[in-house]
């Protein structure tokens, strides 16, 4: 992922939540939520910020949805469906 947008890459050792909309075009349709200095905290809020926007959204497939990456661009998570 920061290969493509490295304007998303963390500091060292921290983990960030990026919010993804679904619908926009590559490069335009995410930003920036928060750092984090643990991935679990990371982990727990965007999927914590999913489970809220999917709530709003007339569909799930619709919803913008929030992932954690470390500082190497690993997806981490933030799935709702994905086991806790």
């Amino acid at each position: 992922m920061f290969r493509d947008f490295p304007e998303l890459k963390p500091s060292k050792g921290k983990f960030r939540v990026i919010g993804i909309d679904r619908f926009e075009t590559p490069g335009n349709g995410h930003w920036i939520v928060e750092d984090f200095d643990s991935c679990e905290e990371a982990i727990k809020k965007a999927r914590e910020m999913t489970r809220n926007a999917s709530k709003d959204a007339s569909h799930p497939s619709m919803a913008t949805v929030f992932y954690a990456y470390d500082e190497n661009g690993t997806y981490l998570g933030g799935d709702i469906d994905a086991p806790i």
